[in-house]
């Protein structure tokens, strides 16, 4: 381990993954740019809560509330600065 909880920029690095993917998807499927943003966000948040839950079911696994919100924060940052570039393309 390099750091103290390096698990949860790990986390933020693969969700910023993900709301990079929902926007560039989400903003391929709707018009409005407001629209994209939000469902782009829920979907993200949605996904990192179910993945959480899912860990409470596995051996050696475990949900925690703050690897989701490092889920969060990684799909907002992703999903706030792709926004502009995404929705100028339309």
């Amino acid at each position: 381990m390099l750091f103290a909880h390096q698990d949860k920029l790990f986390h933020a690095m693969s969700y910023a993954v993900l709301g990079f993917l929902a926007m560039a998807y989400f903003s391929c499927v709707f018009d409005n740019s407001r629209q994209t943003f939000i469902i782009a966000m829920i979907f993200s948040a949605l996904y990192g809560a179910s993945d959480e839950w899912h860990q409470s079911f596995v051996v050696g696994r475990d949900a925690d509330i703050l690897d989701w919100l490092a889920d969060c924060v990684g799909a907002t940052v992703a999903i706030n600065v792709t926004a502009p570039f995404r929705l100028m393309a339309r």
